[in-house]
């Protein structure tokens, strides 16, 4: 196995990741349209920014309010609550977290709690908040956004990875069984009392890139903070790298979902796409009485599904595997 060297990527923004974000956007795309229209417009998001967003993408907004209510009620709770309700479990990779992901461009945790639900067989057993109606919102927003997801692998596959069979990256992303790897993570960004007592150099979310093929982030609207930047490895195609005026926010959208392309789809597809780096900024005054809310649907390819690629053949599990090992170590 390789080194993995994405994780490098995410180090070099030590010295290089902390530009403010400029004005501009990213490409909103219309679900709606005939689909080589759709497919060549995510193309071409995904080959220059890396993040893209949906609209018309036929998710009831009534299932996302759900979700997010859930969400609201489950992180409300006491931490110790939050804990015994949904112990975080390392080796299912599902249960709650406070403060404790650590980002390679920081080297500093995150300020944020999260709850992780991990589409695998046995992973949330007994790890359901006992929220009246919580599992059946997330599981239904999980089947909704898993649906999507697989709409838009089965749309770019043809142009992104002609190298594989037709429906190659829809059968590799199952749900529930053995070898599932897709998440949703539920994500809270607490108010901030005191913004001047936080020690320089944190962020809500340090800047990453993330490990799946795609992301699909359900945002609220008032709720800025998303910013995203061309990759560093396409400065040649961009003209622009991270901390050199690249930045971008990315904010909510009315009816819009926000899409980026991860690590395993950019070497799957052999670097025609990228996967970009991303952040949460700290809160402004104002924005710091006030919480942040966010969901996310990683779809991860099954651990025995095979990633071909002209670097080399390797299984999903084995990938995430290498990027835990390369993400900590020092």
């Amino acid at each position: 196995m390789d080194s993995l060297a994405e994780v490098e990527v995410e180090r070099t923004l030590k010295s290089t990741g902390q530009g403010e974000a400029g004005s501009g956007s990213v490409p909103v795309i219309d679900m709606n349209a005939a689909d080589d229209l759709i497919a060549e417009g995510i193309m071409r998001a995904a080959s220059e920014v890396g993040f893209f967003t949906l609209v018309n993408h036929g998710i009831d907004s009534a299932e996302i309010e759900r979700a997010f209510g859930a969400s609201m009620r489950f992180f409300a709770q006491p931490k110790e609550v939050k804990e015994a309700q949904a112990p975080w479990q390392r080796d299912k990779n599902s249960g709650y977290e406070h403060f404790a992901q650590v980002r390679p461009s920081t080297g500093l945790a995150d300020q944020k709690e999260s709850l992780q639900i991990t589409a695998r067989e046995g992973a949330m057993a007994s790890g359901w908040p006992p929220l009246d109606g919580f599992e059946a919102a997330a599981t239904a927003l999980l089947a909704r956004a898993h649906a999507l997801a697989l709409r838009v692998l089965s749309l770019i596959e043809p142009l992104a990875c002609p190298h594989v069979p037709a429906g190659t990256l829809a059968r590799a992303h199952t749900m529930w069984g053995a070898n599932g790897q897709c998440t949703l993570r539920m994500i809270h960004y607490p108010p901030i009392d005191a913004p001047e007592s936080v020690p320089a150099g944190h962020w809500r979310a340090g800047p990453h890139t993330d490990w799946c093929c795609v992301t699909l982030l359900f945002q609220r609207l008032g709720e800025a903070g998303l910013e995203c930047a061309p990759n560093p490895r396409a400065q040649t195609a961009t003209g622009c790298a991270a901390g050199g005026g690249g930045w971008l926010r990315v904010d909510p959208v009315p009816g819009g979902i926000c899409v980026n392309i991860g690590d395993m789809l950019m070497r799957w597809s052999n670097q025609t796409l990228l996967s970009n780096l991303h952040r949460v900024r700290m809160p402004t005054a104002d924005e710091a009485k006030r919480s942040r809310y966010s969901i996310a649907f990683f779809a991860q390819a099954d651990k025995d599904a095979l990633i071909q690629s002209d670097e080399h053949n390797m299984t999903a599990g084995e990938y995430i595997l290498g990027r835990i090992r390369s993400n900590f170590a020092q």
